[in-house]
């Protein structure tokens, strides 16, 4: 009976040890709310499954993207401060698009371990709604 516990407990410790690392390459990437809704930016670490919804391929890496997913006449603008100091390097938006609507990536390589912030803003016009952001790292 004891063999078989042990048995069974390094089968669900090797299991717990497959999930675990499932997916790590990729652990740093993230989509990140708009505050109070509407919309989504993404920062793709590494190239990647694209997970814009109604986009397939690969996503490349150290880049950001744009999703607005509410017909709330807001658009999301997503922009990216390389080193966070406080100098955008980046910007991707979907204004002029109707939502449901993901804005194309803008990449570029960046040294591995440059730390990122990751800007959401809801955008109408001229007008910035409430910026919130995510620090990350390429």
């Amino acid at each position: 009976m004891r063999t078989k516990i042990r048995t069974a407990g390094v089968l669900l410790g090797t299991l717990a040890l497959v999930v675990t690392t499932t997916g790590v390459a990729n652990a740093a990437s993230f989509s990140y709310g708009a505050y109070e809704g509407g919309g989504y930016g993404l920062w793709q670490q590494d190239p990647g499954d694209d997970p814009r919804p109604f986009h397939g391929g690969t996503a490349p890496g150290d880049a950001i993207a744009a999703c607005d997913i509410e017909a709330d006449g807001w658009g999301i603008e997503v922009r990216l401060d390389i080193r966070r100091d406080g100098d955008i390097d980046r910007v991707v938006s979907t204004r002029g698009h109707a939502a449901e609507y993901c804005s194309g990536w803008a990449s570029g390589d960046l040294p591995e371990g440059t730390p990122v912030r990751v800007w959401v803003v809801k955008v109408n016009g001229n007008t910035d709604y409430h910026p919130v952001y995510k620090d990350g790292t390429a």
